[in-house]
């Protein structure tokens, strides 16, 4: 009981670390009406920064809710299908994204491709919350619990790199389970 209670705390600060690092600052500027915007996924991507960690968001938050829909004593198994499909559709815009972003003249070079990490990334994500989903129909809580926390560790492996690659600067703050 306690370890979900954990879980719950740090998937609420990951995605709190994400609102006040995305809207903080335009808050401050005076531009609320553009931080709000960014929570809302853009149609058709056009490579921005704001694109960039709205998508982000997006998918932190359908992860979060996932997450927490399959850790309930009596998950609602097709809202959770419903949320992999969400999920899986914000993936994909967010990796259209962070390439488009990845392809402006600013961007640095390095040895490693930080698109394909992403990618890689997605993957990843999109394959545990699969796993997630047929632990939670096998009824095996063992494997729920270890995926819950795999599924959380993915979720702050996007925070971490994402913004890196999109803003060129330090990623948000990421809290660590304790």
């Amino acid at each position: 009981m306690g370890n979900n209670r954990l879980h719950t705390a740090a998937v609420a600060v990951v995605c709190g670390s994400l609102a006040v690092g995305v809207c903080g600052p335009a808050l401050a500027s005076g531009r609320a009406a553009d931080s709000i915007a960014v929570a809302e996924p853009a149609p058709a991507p056009a490579g921005g920064r704001a694109d960039s960690i709205g998508s982000l968001g997006e998918t932190l938050s359908l992860g979060s809710r996932f997450l927490k829909e399959a850790r309930s004593r009596t998950p609602d198994v097709d809202y959770l299908r419903d949320l992999r499909q969400r999920l899986r559709e914000s993936a994909d815009r967010l990796l259209v994204d962070v390439r488009a972003r990845a392809q402006a003249p600013y961007r640095h070079d390095s040895a490693r491709d930080p698109v394909a990490d992403v990618k890689a990334q997605l993957d990843k994500l999109v394959k545990d919350v699969d796993d997630l989903l047929a632990a939670v129909l096998a009824k095996d809580a063992a494997k729920v619990t270890a995926l819950v926390a795999q599924v959380l560790a993915d979720l702050q492996a996007l925070l971490t790199s994402v913004p890196k690659l999109v803003g060129g600067a330090a990623p948000l703050p990421v809290p660590l389970p304790g």
